[in-house]
């Protein structure tokens, strides 16, 4: 028996002692298992590439140490004195391109899950130059006649590649062109694909593609003449770089008398050329305004390098242009990036290539926005005729599907809609259609409005804001539309 109790009382010594050494081991390894405090390490920006918008890139690396649990990471760009947050997650690494040209600084934050936030301050400037200049070899396109009319158009590629050269423009020879496009057996002139793209840049050095597309055109007086041209980056992937338009009447503004009404359409040519190259060469100084999103203030700004004023990109939309209907959906993220396909509108009942009008008007109110890449009309074409897609009541699911494959064209929005009436050729201009957005992953519509107007409505007294062409009119619903998407 005192055997026994002695026993214990050595196993109760010994369990004691296990204790006390086991309590003292565990409170340093306690104390190591704590974890450091975040710390900044650093922000690593690095070119790659040309310094050039969309060709350049930069690779930047937020370095951290410590933190509780896991940590994300947010990146941040300002242009212009406007910060935009560009991409946020669990990547400390983030390659970015730019779409626009400009100077830009980079800031990196990375936080962990107790809350607790590293910030590495605004990095020094960054300049991306424009991916062309005057002196890059562009081909100049014939003109696609979008006007259902008959119109002089080698009379007016003529004048444009006049007017280019004179500007110092450097072009590809005329008769090299035509041959290229009988060699390819090109027809189409309203876009290009990546098949033409790619042999322009590799048979013939071609930096980038003039795409002219002729809206109006009427010689009777008043003349009026409507253009839409783009200027696309050529190589394996066509983008657009820089896109305009004007629309010109012969009584835009004839003054006092009628002294200033215009009665020449080669002199109404001319005007509007002059304008769609200086537009181009604003943009060839880095100098042309875009929108960007404003993080501090929620909404979208236009960067104005340039000094330019707010309606620059159009005239001021008044009321009777914003659309009659809008639904959009509540969980669009109008500030996030998105790649967009614009379809062409499905005519009703009105004249011929209004739909493919009104689709070009909306890819240019689409293209100044930074957070919007617009896909080339002609890849979204030359997808469509890959496909065998003829959409008689406007893109399917299964359209939809094909145009935000990730191996396709990887459209994360869809734009289409239906034109019930464009009139501008003769009289009063009027212009009624409905536009459509589609997300291609999440398979629904986050975005649907119909507009419609009149050049004389609201106008009363001196013909003070009337709009005598169907441009002018379709320049100012496209712009409410996608003002109202975006904002």
């Amino acid at each position: 028996m005192i055997s026994l109790i002695n026993f214990l009382n050595k196993r109760s010594w010994v369990l004691y002692l296990a204790v006390f050494l086991l309590a003292g081991c565990a409170q340093p390894l306690l104390e190591q298992e704590k974890p450091e405090p975040l710390t900044l390490r650093g922000l690593d920006v690095a070119w790659q590439g040309p310094q050039m918008a969309r060709l350049g890139s930069l690779r930047c690396t937020i370095r951290t140490s410590g933190g509780g649990g896991g940590v994300s990471y947010e990146f941040r760009t300002q242009k212009g004195g406007i910060e935009t947050v560009e991409r946020s997650g669990e990547e400390s690494t983030w390659i970015w391109s730019p779409k626009e040209p400009g100077i830009y600084k980079v800031r990196a934050t990375a936080t962990d899950d107790a809350g607790i936030s590293v910030d590495s301050g605004w990095s020094s400037e960054y300049r991306f130059d424009p991916p062309v200049d005057a002196g890059s070899l562009y081909a100049v396109l014939p003109v696609d006649n979008i006007t259902a009319a008959k119109a002089p158009l080698k009379e007016i590629h003529q004048a444009l590649i006049a007017a280019l050269s004179e500007k110092g423009f450097h072009l590809l020879a005329h008769d090299v062109l035509d041959e290229f496009m009988e060699k390819n057996r090109v027809r189409y002139t309203g876009g290009v694909n990546q098949e033409i793209a790619q042999k322009l840049k590799d048979e013939h050095g071609v930096d980038a593609v003039f795409i002219t597309s002729l809206e109006t055109w009427q010689d009777e007086i008043p003349p009026r003449v409507s253009l839409i041209t783009r200027v696309d980056l050529s190589g394996e992937w066509p983008e657009i770089l820089w896109i305009d338009s004007v629309g010109l009447t012969g009584d835009d503004a004839p003054g006092l008398l009628g002294i200033g009404r215009i009665k020449s359409t080669e002199q109404l040519l001319a005007k509007a050329l002059g304008s769609l190259i200086d537009s181009l060469q604003l943009y060839l100084e880095g100098g042309y305004p875009s929108y960007r999103f404003a993080s501090d203030r929620q909404e979208m700004t236009m960067v104005n390098s340039a000094n330019r004023t707010a309606d620059f990109f159009g005239p001021k939309v008044e009321r009777r242009h914003q659309p009659h209907f809008t639904y959009r959906a509540p969980d669009f993220d109008p500030a996030g990036f998105y790649a967009v396909a614009v379809v062409p509108f499905l005519n009703i009942n009105t004249r011929k290539y209004a739909g493919d009008v009104v689709a070009l008007h909306l890819v240019k109110q689409l293209c100044r926005y930074e957070n919007l890449r617009v896909v080339e009309p002609g890849l979204v074409r030359q997808t469509l005729l890959n496909y065998r897609m003829i959409m008689e009541a406007g893109p399917s699911l299964a359209s939809s599907d094909i145009l935000a494959s990730e191996n396709i064209l990887a459209a994360d929005l869809v734009l289409s809609g239906k034109v019930f009436d464009y009139q501008g050729a003769r009289g009063m201009s009027k212009v009624d259609f409905s536009v459509q957005a589609f997300d291609g992953k999440k398979r629904e519509v986050i975005w649907t409005s119909r507009s419609y107007a009149t050049g004389d409505e609201g106008v009363y007294f001196f013909d003070v804001g009337r709009v005598p062409s169907a441009h002018g009119l379709t320049t100012r619903m496209s712009k409410a539309v996608v003002g109202m998407l975006e904002e």
